[in-house]
């Protein structure tokens, strides 16, 4: 059944008889003959379109190479050229001029620099054939340091196809400081070059800068084969004219008078660099022409002197005298009392007291006795101030009439009615 329904079907479809069937027939097999056309024919074309965009990307690389390489030889080309203008010329049959103008420009850029006693001697050295020869120059002389440096300077300072392979100085036995020296010079010839290339002396080399200068200057200053000398001390000015020595206002501040005035002590004193004179009551102050504030601390009427405390200390100044003449106060040690003030004995009430004056000692007819400035009462472990040091009472010792004070770490003993400049440790 199924057969005959696709025969039927193939029969319809293929039926010619009708035109509409006729021409769908057509353009099915007009359809399928161009897909065939197709896949021959283009594969073959996209082929040749690949190969031609090769072909091209392959020319325009060839065209990039040899423009490169026609840029490189033009560079080579002008690299030989300076290097041509800065070559000698190689030597012919008769004598090479180039050769000989360098020679001449050696010896005169030598003598222009100021060595002196020159000799120079070419000779040939090996090189490559059709391309290049060395020429050398063995150049000798004698100069100074200096000389030699400047003539290096100039050579090296000129654009030419040379190189100074070798420079031997050696100490002349005919003068000091002056050197025997020989130059190896080499020299390119280029085997293309026809013209005489040769330096000028005059501008050859750039000015001499002002560091160069200076080098220079030192080489030349330093004589090193010469004996050492060494250099002459500049002239010291003269010295000064010593100051005078400051005024001393003191001597010239006297106290004139010690009086009673309403019952009460005073002192007069003049100062008389300035002509101020002044009457003082115990605790008033007055100021020195050099600017030394001094306070009255105690007027004593039977010494006939004063206590006057100035800058951190107190001194004792006699009447008649100045205030440079005053008596230095020291510490006494007076003696071991009770709590009553009665000399001590083992039988008293109160432990014992060392009494400590602060003051002045003045001879009183066969003896001396002590001007009191202050005075301290201090047991065992009492501390005072004596000017700028604390001062402890270590132990009091009635049997022996001495104490013990330490002062700064110091332990010192004094015995009874002696000064603290009559200690012993």
């Amino acid at each position: 059944m199924e057969q005959v329904v696709a025969a039927s079907v193939c029969e319809s479809m293929f039926d010619l008889s009708n035109p509409q069937k006729r021409e769908r027939v057509l353009v099915v097999v007009a359809g399928f003959a161009l897909c065939v056309v197709v896949m021959i024919v283009l594969p073959g074309q996209f082929r040749e379109l690949t190969s031609l965009d090769d072909r091209r990307q392959k020319l325009l690389t060839d065209i990039e190479n040899l423009e490169n390489h026609a840029r490189k030889k033009d560079e080579i080309q002008d690299r030989l050229s300076e290097m041509m203008d800065r070559s000698l010329a190689p030597s012919g049959p008769s004598r090479n001029p180039s050769e000989s103008g360098y020679q001449n420009w050696l010896m005169e850029l030598a003598r222009s620099e100021g060595i002196g006693n020159l000799t120079l001697q070419p000779s040939s050295a090996a090189g490559v054939r059709d391309i290049y020869n060395r020429v050398v120059f063995t150049l000798a002389g004698e100069g100074r340091l200096d000389q030699i440096a400047g003539f290096l300077r100039r050579f090296h300072s000129t654009d030419y196809l040379h190189i100074m392979t070798n420079v031997s100085p050696r100490p002349s036995t005919r003068a000091p400081n002056i050197f025997n020296v020989t130059f190896r010079i080499e020299v390119l010839a280029l085997a293309r070059v026809s013209t005489v290339n040769v330096p000028g002396v005059n501008g050859a080399a750039d000015p001499i800068t002002e560091e160069e200068g200076q080098m220079l200057a030192v080489i030349r200053e330093r004589a090193i084969l010469s004996e050492y000398v060494p250099p002459v001390p500049p002239a010291l000015p003269p010295p000064p004219e010593p100051l005078p020595p400051p005024f001393e206002h003191m001597p010239f501040c006297i106290v004139t008078a010690i009086v009673m005035v309403d019952g009460k002590p005073q002192c007069w004193i003049s100062d008389r660099t300035v002509g101020r004179d002044y009457r003082l009551f115990e605790g008033e102050e007055f100021t020195t022409s050099e600017g030394t504030r001094v306070t009255i601390k105690k007027i004593e009427m039977d010494a006939q002197r004063i206590q006057a405390a100035a800058e951190g200390g107190v001194y004792a100044i006699r009447l008649g005298k100045s205030f440079a003449d005053f008596d230095p106060p020291t510490y006494f040690f007076t003696g071991i009392v009770d709590a009553d003030g009665n000399p001590w004995r083992p039988e008293s009430a109160s432990e014992p007291l060392c009494v400590i004056v602060h003051g002045t000692e003045e001879e009183f007819g066969n003896d001396f006795r002590i001007i009191e400035i202050e005075r301290y009462l201090l047991v065992a472990g009492g501390a005072f101030l004596m000017t700028e040091v604390v001062c402890t009472v270590r132990s009091i010792d009635p049997a022996t009439n001495r104490i013990q004070i330490e002062a700064a770490g110091v332990i010192y003993t004094i015995r009874t009615d002696g000064s603290f400049s009559e200690f012993s440790r």
